[in-house]
């Protein structure tokens, strides 16, 4: 799947990198370079069924590349 949104990191517990849609927050899963955060992106990645979305709500991707836009 490809999703497109601004990528933040919340700093909740552990922390957790979320990507902010049109459709509404997805967790992400996987390595993402912090020099994103903030930034609008692309993402390519997987649903993963039947995994908690952690504290910020929403659905989770684990994510095989993310993009900059523009």
């Amino acid at each position: 799947m490809t999703l497109k949104g601004t990528l933040k990191y919340v700093d909740l517990g552990p922390g957790q990198w979320v990507l902010e849609t049109r459709k509404g927050k997805v967790s992400l899963f996987g390595d993402i370079d912090t020099a994103l955060d903030g930034r609008e992106v692309e993402v390519e990645g997987d649903a993963v069924d039947g995994m908690s979305a952690s504290m910020v709500g929403g659905s989770a991707v684990s994510v095989r590349s993310v993009r900059a836009k523009g």
